[in-house]
């Protein structure tokens, strides 16, 4: 009896190894893996990533690969699938530097590549901290985006700009196939810094540009930075804007609305419909949307108007809105005061939602993208208070608020299933459906902003509050 348990007893262990045996499978032997680094040397800085790029190969099959940096705390194990067998891997592993570790350190990454047949092998990269990531500073003098040459003037265009990097300047390169622009300027001495200055002949047909700066540093990965702008070459204005902030005001930081664009144009007469909401308001014209220069419509000391960035500003002496007009061609304009005569939306702070129409109180707020709380639902404007417009007490036919803007933004104010609506199109143009369709879509930095709706105008601005 213990003989026939002795023997059941050695079958039964004889059967469990063998089952082990085919649950861990064998390989034959086979040569040591192989790897390519992407680069011998990689560069991080605090609190940010960096990536560990390498191709993997081995005759019969990958197993594993080890990523250390012990005094980092990174010690990543990447297990491989046998069935099937992998023979080829591209490595690619981000991790971020911690903090509060110094610009001087360095470090040694340690990759451990195993195959299946248990051979393995090492291979160290070089880690810095003090890598430069950021690309040149392009800072434009002139031209800015956007920028009329008013060919019956002059037909030269006039480009100046500064290049900054910490890590030193390569080559500046200027172009606009166009024009035939190819110009490259290659640097010595790695300059932290670099004036372009140069003057170039446009065609005497008008045409728009874009006209491409590049820069390149001499950082151990380089670092590029470009900046295309759009230039209009033109024998008359296509848009004159007016704007009521002080000379030097960065034009681009609002996101809609500043300088204000023209209501009509009939040729080279532009009319505009503007609000002074106080008394002796300075304003003054432009030839583009993005800058003061190159065309800035002001007065001179006899009281005509000049195209001169130096010139004063026009004065609307009381409060109110105005009807003005401007011909930039025959520098004559017109400023007459006008009482409006357009819907008034009032009590709209007190608005109700209600499916019966004739118990429903009418309220603005905003359907959207890039709007923090906003949807294309009228339900959510509802719900979405904080989105509501409120009523200027100043003026009647101002529409007040603020909003949190999160990038790129396109709105349509709005009220209860977009009855009343006013729909923002281009330019800061706000029509009261019905009217234009298409949203535009407007850049925005991340923020808070001011929100005015005029429903006399027909015009958003949305400003950084």
């Amino acid at each position: 009896m213990k003989k026939l348990s002795y023997l059941f007893l050695l079958t039964f262990l004889m059967l469990f190894f063998t089952g082990c045996q085919e649950d861990e499978p064998s390989f034959p032997s086979s040569d040591d893996p192989t790897i390519v680094v992407s680069t011998n040397e990689i560069y991080g800085a605090p609190n940010r990533k960096f990536e560990i790029k390498a191709t993997l190969n081995d005759d019969l099959g990958l197993k594993s690969v080890r990523i250390q940096i012990p005094e980092l705390s990174l010690d990543k194990m990447i297990n491989f699938s046998t069935d099937p067998l992998l023979t080829t891997y591209n490595l690619s592993y981000f991790f971020e530097v911690p903090a509060d570790r110094g610009v001087s350190e360095a470090f040694k990454v340690k990759l451990t590549i195993t195959d299946v047949s248990e051979n393995s092998i090492d291979q160290d990269i070089n880690l810095r901290l003090d890598g430069e990531f950021s690309a040149p500073a392009i800072s434009m003098i002139t031209p800015k985006e956007g920028t009329v040459v008013l060919l019956s003037s002059s037909n030269q265009l006039p480009v100046n700009f500064v290049v900054n990097d910490d890590s030193g300047i390569d080559y500046i390169e200027v172009k606009c196939e166009a024009l035939g622009i190819s110009e490259m300027v290659q640097l010595t001495g790695s300059p932290q810094s670099y004036t372009f200055n140069k003057t170039y002949t446009l065609p005497v047909t008008a045409a728009e540009y874009v006209l491409t700066i590049t820069a390149k540093d001499k950082f151990a990965i380089p670092n590029m930075g470009t900046l295309n702008l759009n230039i209009v070459a033109t024998n008359e204005y296509p848009a004159i804007y007016l704007c009521d902030q002080p000379k030097g005001t960065n034009l681009t930081t609002d996101a809609v609305g500043v300088p204000m664009y023209f209501h009509e144009k009939v040729g080279q007469d532009f009319e505009f419909k503007y609000y002074a909401d106080t008394d002796n308001k300075e304003i003054y014209f432009l030839g583009q949307e993005s800058d003061f220069a190159p065309h800035c419509f002001g007065l001179n000391s006899s009281g005509d108007l000049i195209d001169d960035v130096t010139s004063s500003a026009i004065v609307l002496p009381t409060k109110g809105y105005y009807n003005i007009k401007v011909n930039p061609s025959t520098l004559v304009y017109t400023v007459t005061k006008y009482t409006p005569t357009s819907q008034v939306w009032a009590n709209i702070a007190n608005g109700l939602w209600h499916d019966v129409e004739a118990q429903r109180k009418p309220f603005v707020s905003v359907c959207g993208a890039g709007i923090q709380g906003a949807t294309w639902d009228t339900w959510d404007a509802w719900v979405q208070k904080g989105l509501h417009l409120a009523n200027n007490p100043d003026n009647p036919y101002q529409l007040v608020g603020e909003y949190t803007l999160t990038g790129q933004m396109e709105a349509t104010f709005t009220g209860q299933w977009w009855s009343p609506s006013w729909r923002l199109i281009r330019n800061g143009i706000a029509t009261m459906s019905p009217g234009e369709n298409g949203n535009a879509k407007y850049p925005a930095a991340p923020g808070v902003y001011k929100v005015v709706l005029d429903t006399e105008l027909e015009r958003a601005f949305i400003t950084k509050k």
